[in-house]
């Protein structure tokens, strides 16, 4: 007697439900939505990073001060064993000496032409302004607090002797101070 049990040939095929189909219009359309919003928040996120931009070339970035000349005397400070550092970004300039006080050090403004830059109005960093009574940054008027980091003076002229990618040497009227990229 033959077997009454179907040949596999001769199996049904059972489609998925209807709702497990995602080619629906709604779904299209949904599909179709979410690639637009996306689109749109990269177009602002990126029109966003253009209004911030900066005009500083290779003085942006971070910088370790290396050496620091005396200019009067001849005399030369070794400080690349030291952490000494200029993180420049925007209109900023952000001095600190990691080995004393971290990355709290100070904040000067700054201004720059072709061949200068002037530092000015600097300020203590002392975290956030919810830090306690002394939180939030401080306007210095001691420019001996800034002496560390080859500044003499609040509001001080720097003449861009060398400037590129990898190295950075400025000369104020006193110092001149060789930097190198970290």
């Amino acid at each position: 007697s033959k077997s009454q049990h179907p040949s596999p040939s001769q199996h049904l095929t059972i489609s998925p439900p209807h709702h497990l189909n995602i080619s629906t219009p709604q779904h299209m359309i949904a599909k179709r939505l979410f690639k637009t919003i996306l689109a749109a928040f990269a177009l602002v996120a990126i029109a966003s990073c253009e209004i911030e931009t900066s005009d500083n070339g290779d003085f942006d970035g971070f910088w370790h001060l290396e050496h620091v000349d005396t200019l009067a005397t001849g005399g030369t400070t070794d400080l690349s064993k030291k952490r000494v550092f200029w993180g420049v970004q925007y209109k900023l300039i952000s001095v600190y000496d990691i080995d004393k006080e971290g990355t709290f050090g100070y904040y000067l403004r700054f201004t720059q032409t072709r061949d200068k830059i002037v530092t000015k109005s600097p300020y203590k960093n002392n975290w956030h302004q919810d830090n306690g009574d002394d939180g939030g940054d401080h306007p210095i008027d001691d420019p001996t607090l800034l002496a560390p980091y080859g500044i003499n003076n609040l509001e001080e002229e720097f003449v861009k002797e060398k400037l590129n990618g990898g190295q950075m040497i400025l000369r104020s009227k006193t110092l001149r101070l060789k930097f190198k990229r970290f």
